[in-house]
């Protein structure tokens, strides 16, 4: 049996969202290794100390400094074995500005968007209402508004910035919510996510019953081979490793790249974990694979 510490809660707004992917890591480890579960707050500076005789260590942190490579960072330079991408890929993927930038270049479709770092100083020329303003480092659409003109901007981007010193911009179109979950390099059948509300926010996400899912979406062929292929892309010119989750918009034919996420959610009932028991990879094998994918690379 390999020790494996699990490590969730951290100081990010996504900390409720880690406390139950750690615990239900924990709980479909709990027989097969031996478990250390470590809730961590701001510090962890020291948390070496605490892993000497561990194996690997599940990272189960959602946002802040568990998902933008610093974390990633510290354990290799202690030599720590751990789940998910490295840190240079983690930081990467966390910058939305960053991401958008490498889809640009490798043809992968995107919105059009600006960044802004400063709540009175902003140009919109080249972007058209309606609008979505969103924390450019942040996750679980915490931070999210919906603009439909200058007015609900002025208003909405004070908000905003309370949730990041760095906003995106980005255009809004009506389209499908779509996800391709990423195992090991390989593409997971595609999941169509239905909000009941108006956008796929974190209510929709996380409370009871905010949005239903179909896996795999009923996509054209053609269609779900080019977002396959896209995801891929994106995953391996970010450098990820292990696993991830790639969102997309898809309007009609025409979809559009949103984010990478590093560290997507891991309860039983999150999207990557629904898309490979379509697979029949069930979730405490899927847990098992991410830690034994951690030894290898």
């Amino acid at each position: 049996m390999k020790k494996v510490a699990v490590l969730f809660g951290g100081n990010s707004s996504e900390k409720e969202v880690s406390l139950h992917t750690g615990l239900a890591v924990i709980e479909a480890i709990k027989d097969q290794h031996h478990v250390e579960a470590i809730n961590i707050d701001d510090n962890y500076t020291s948390l070496h100390k605490k892993l000497l005789d561990i194996d690997v260590v599940f990272i189960a942190l959602h946002g802040g400094y568990g998902e933008d490579g610093r974390l990633q960072k510290y354990f290799e330079r202690h030599n720590i074995k751990y789940t998910g991408s490295s840190y240079k890929a983690s930081q990467i993927a966390m910058d939305k500005n960053r991401t958008k930038l490498i889809a640009k270049k490798n043809k992968i479709p995107i919105l059009n968007w600006v960044i802004l770092k400063n709540s009175n100083n902003y140009n919109l020329d080249n972007l058209k209402f309606p609008l979505i303003i969103k924390p450019n480092d942040g996750g679980s659409t915490i931070g999210l508004y919906y603009c439909k003109n200058l007015n609900d901007f002025k208003i909405n981007i004070q908000k905003s910035f309370t949730e990041s010193k760095i906003l995106m911009v980005e255009e809004y179109i009506k389209a499908r919510e779509i996800s391709v979950p990423i195992l090991d390099g390989q593409v997971l059948p595609i999941i169509e996510i239905y909000p009941k509300g108006f956008l796929y926010d974190y209510d929709s996400k996380y409370k009871s019953h905010g949005s239903s899912y179909e896996v795999p979406a009923q996509i054209k062929d053609s269609i779900s081979r080019k977002l396959a292929n896209d995801a891929l892309l994106i995953y391996n010119k970010i450098g990820c490793r292990h696993y991830a989750r790639v969102d997309f918009l898809l309007s009609d034919d025409n979809y559009y790249l949103l984010e990478i996420n590093t560290l997507p959610g891991l309860t039983s009932t999150s999207l990557l974990p629904k898309s490979a028991l379509k697979i029949g990879l069930s979730y405490k094998n899927l847990i098992n694979k991410i830690i034994e994918l951690s030894f290898f690379n």
